[in-house]
């Protein structure tokens, strides 16, 4: 629409153009160069997504290597016992291959006592006040003297007289946390005190000493009444169970435990007791030949996660006569030619298994791994020579290494800082970044172009606009001219 001045204020209207099509037009040449930009970035952040899951399929494949680098994998044993309901048993590299007979006299125990029946009539009963000790340790068969725990140190709780109750001290007691429990039995001749050793074992056992307010500490009253210390003449309290450790035979030798568990009795063993035997429990050691077969398949199944997807990536596609996105790529063709050429070579570690087909792992015609059943069997039936062939460490010699710490040591070399893959993820990265800088700048000046042409049309518009009332004018004078000379 014209303004007073004549000037418009909608490119076109004075030139009768169609403006906004023309700068469209032009516009559209403007933004190839940008699209173009925008179209490679798609592919570089696709291909660093791509170069992402191979390095976490690398990593994955390392961490599949790992354990087959390590001579323990080698030697770890396994362990079973004709009986696990009364003894189970669990073995570590130490054990030693073996037969072991296991017999159980009896359980550990812990130490429980009871107050005299009658003493209190319920929960709310009055005790006394002063102080109760709690102290942790062992009784003598008569219960005549107290050898206090090694490391042991007695507890005391202060009973004052808005806490002296039997309820108020069962919780103080538990609160003490001092290796006792308490809790209340009620029956028809009242309620009592119950205290247990929260472990079991003779070490465990426990005493209960006062500091009676009433100034008897072994009397049938205030808080002698909970008291147990036989050695002291404190008895009103009753031992209804001694603490006591589990007693056991492994192959006719005694061995005594303060739990259900004895480990390191017999190195690299832990046997767990859980009931008196009738007859002895044979536990039998043997070399864990399954845990092995399990690395090698998965060592195989990591390497094929990997493969496939590089195959995938790399693969040409001859009837649409196009690739996949790291087809042609030098480091993802480089690496599939790196990883066949390591795990399909030789070593030299080993005089009797030389290569990883002799193990059992194979090449198949797709590029990935299978198992050889009986090969593994035959592998694994030899763990000390396999251990060599693939997990030896010569620093002096390394082309004696293992087959195995080849493999890694490449895969560290993919890996690590500065290796081939976080490289390659920094360089598309960098790439990225510029790309992005590039668009920005084509689209600054993409926008001040757009802006010009805006800016020019306008005037155009406004020029003829103008001459058109200019025009309109001078007709107009020459037809009222012309009409006064007629």
């Amino acid at each position: 629409m014209a303004t007073s001045s004549g000037t418009i204020s909608s490119a076109g209207i004075g030139s009768g153009l169609d403006v906004t099509s023309i700068i469209s037009s032009l516009m559209k040449v403007e933004q190839i160069p940008l699209n173009n930009l925008q179209t490679a970035a798609s592919g570089l952040n696709t291909k660093l997504s791509a170069f992402g899951q191979v390095q976490s399929l690398v990593s994955s494949f390392r961490d599949a290597v790992t354990p087959l680098t390590n001579l323990t994998s080698y030697t770890q044993t396994t362990a079973s016992s004709s009986d696990s309901t009364s003894v189970g048993a669990s073995s570590t590299s130490a054990a030693v291959a073996g037969s072991y007979s296991i017999a159980v006299s009896s359980l550990a125990t812990t130490q429980s006592t009871v107050s005299a029946a009658g003493q209190f009539a319920a929960s709310t009963s009055t005790v006394g006040t002063g102080s109760i000790t709690i102290s942790l340790g062992q009784w003598n068969a008569g219960q005549t003297a107290f050898t206090p725990k090694t490391g042991a140190t007695d507890i005391t709780i202060p009973i004052g007289a808005s806490e002296n109750t039997l309820g108020a001290i069962r919780d103080k007691i538990n609160a003490a946390n001092a290796g006792v429990s308490a809790t209340l039995i009620t029956d028809t001749n009242g309620v009592r005190l119950a205290l247990q050793s929260t472990s079991a074992g003779e070490q465990n056992g426990f005493k209960i000493t006062v500091a009676d307010d009433d100034g008897n500490n072994t009397d049938g009253a205030g808080l002698s009444q909970v008291a147990f210390d036989p050695s002291a003449g404190a008895t009103l309290t009753t031992r209804t169970q001694a603490a006591a450790n589990t007693q056991a035979t492994i192959n006719g030798i005694a061995v005594s435990t303060p739990g259900s568990t004895l480990t390191n009795v017999v190195d690299g063993l832990t046997f767990t007791l859980s009931k008196v035997t009738t007859a002895p429990v044979v536990v039998t050691v043997g070399k864990n030949t399954d845990s092995v077969k399990k690395m090698l398949g998965d060592f195989v199944n990591a390497y094929n996660g990997l493969q496939t997807f590089l195959a995938s990536a790399t693969k040409y596609n001859p009837d649409t006569k196009s690739g996949a996105l790291l087809q042609g790529d030098a480091l993802a063709t480089g690496m599939q030619a790196q990883l066949r050429s390591v795990i399909g070579g030789g070593g030299n570690s080993s005089t009797l298994i030389t290569s990883l087909s002799q193990v059992g792992i194979q090449f198949q015609q797709d590029g990935t791994l299978k198992l050889d059943d009986t090969k593994v069997a035959a592998a694994v039936a030899n763990l000390p020579e396999l251990s060599k062939a693939l997990a030896n460490k010569d620093p002096a010699a390394p082309s004696k290494n293992g087959i195995m710490l080849r493999v890694a040591s490449m895969l560290d070399g993919m890996l690590s800082t500065g290796g081939t893959l976080p490289g390659k993820t920094a360089s598309l990265q960098k790439q990225i970044a510029s790309n992005t800088k590039d668009q920005q700048k084509l689209q600054d000046r993409i926008d001040a172009t757009q802006a010009r042409l805006q800016a020019q049309y306008s005037a155009l518009d406004a020029t003829m606009s103008n001459a058109k009332a200019l025009s309109n004018y001078v007709t107009q004078q020459i037809t009222t001219w012309n009409k006064s000379t007629g």
